[in-house]
């Protein structure tokens, strides 16, 4: 944590006709410039380099997937939640949930990264980061950053920045057309600044 700013110098004032101004001394001109030196230092090194280092720094959210189904065509579809992972339920062709996720306000995403299995030919998995205003007004939920790909990292479809005061957050997990082939996530991974 930034301790708050507590200025070390304060300017004596010189006084007409009484004090001689000098160059060299306790004193003079340039012992005080000195001070402003010192002064400008230590703000710089332990309050506002901190903060501009602390602006660029990529950090992680990495989620094991505890998915709620939802419908889709009017059929729940739910995946198999086990503890560290999600599966698609042996016998089906789909499965689809979602979960709430809570990021950083003005945190902008820069990647989504799925590990897991799909031993599926003709499946698709789908992992998406959506947004939707908190009170459902306007358009309705817009993708972030999606990916069907597991182990690459893919890039925001455009601005992925974070705004909680006007949106809520929420991943979405779907597969469809996988037969009865192993389909597994294991870590959902965001990166963001």
């Amino acid at each position: 944590m930034i301790e708050h700013y507590k200025p070390q110098f304060a300017h004596k004032d010189w006084i007409d006709n009484q004090d001689r101004v000098q160059a060299g001394g306790t004193n003079g001109i340039n012992d005080r410039f000195h001070q402003l030196e010192k002064e400008f230092a230590r703000l710089a090194d332990n309050h506002v380099n901190p903060l501009i280092d602390g602006l660029g720094t990529t950090r992680y959210v990495s989620l094991i997937p505890a998915l709620t189904a939802y419908e889709v065509n009017g059929v729940k579809m739910p995946w198999t939640q086990g503890v560290d992972q999600v599966e698609k339920p042996s016998g089906t062709a789909a499965a689809h949930g979602f979960m709430s996720i809570s990021l950083p306000d003005n945190a902008t995403v820069t990647s989504l990264k799925v590990t897991g299995d799909n031993a599926s030919t003709n499946g698709v998995l789908t992992v998406a980061l959506k947004g939707r205003q908190i009170a459902n007004e306007g358009e309705g939920a817009v993708t972030l950053i999606e990916t069907d790909e597991i182990g690459t990292a893919a890039r925001p479809l455009g601005d992925a920045k974070i705004t909680n005061n006007t949106h809520r957050y929420f991943l979405t997990v779907d597969v469809v057309n996988a037969a009865d082939d192993v389909v597994r996530v294991l870590c959902v991974q965001l990166t963001y600044q």
